[in-house]
């Protein structure tokens, strides 16, 4: 754990942070990603070291990204705007040959990220394509069942020429064979005077 200045030392050390502000790097302020951990988190209360920008109470954080994974530090705790970033490393740095574990685990890790991120395009790619698919049958079905709905109503309008002409037909032949009869009848009344008038001569 590192050394915190006393309380009381804090004013008189503001000029020290703010040479070390001016002198700092930019990577400086890019705070690793971080983990919870239950034993090491929240404000430092061993000391009133605050952050150079905020100049407000520092913050208890363990790296979660790359080869400072799992490293403690103490930094800004400042969660909007501008972080001031690392203030102090409370672990030193990994050994190499762990530094380089961390590095293939994290590559590892991003590139089966980059694999789900591909598979996804690539899915996404195929719904979209079923998609269209899908739009083409729905109006290919769409335009059969106006073409089965049109060839019902012209067989309809068949049949129903059909019945109407079979109908007439059907009123042609009564008639004829109304006239008939009646023609019949009046030749049967003719015949029935001519065998009475050749009655009535004898």
């Amino acid at each position: 754990m590192p050394s915190w200045p006393n309380s009381n030392e804090t004013s008189d050390d503001d000029d020290e942070f703010m040479s070390e502000f001016s002198s700092m790097q930019m990577e400086y302020f890019q705070t690793p990603e971080t983990v919870i951990d239950p034993s090491f988190c929240g404000l430092v209360i061993e000391s009133d070291r605050r952050c150079i920008l905020h100049r407000q109470r520092a913050g208890k954080f363990v790296a979660f990204e790359g080869t400072d994974t799992g490293r403690r530090f103490i930094g800004c705790a400042t969660e909007d705007g501008v972080n001031c970033g690392v203030l102090e490393w409370v672990d030193a740095p990994w050994p190499v040959i762990l530094q380089r574990c961390l590095t293939k685990l994290w590559d590892m890790y991003h590139e089966q990220n980059l694999g789900r991120a591909q598979d996804n395009e690539a899915h996404g790619t195929e719904v979209a394509k079923l998609h269209k698919e899908l739009d083409s049958l729905a109006n290919q079905y769409s335009q059969l069942v106006d073409d089965v709905s049109k060839l019902f109503d012209y067989q309809d309008g068949i049949k129903s020429h059909d019945m109407d002409c079979t109908s007439q037909a059907i009123n042609e032949l009564k008639e004829k064979k109304r006239r008939l009869e009646e023609q019949a009848k009046i030749e049967l009344q003719m015949e029935k005077l001519k065998l009475k008038k050749e009655q009535s001569h004898c």
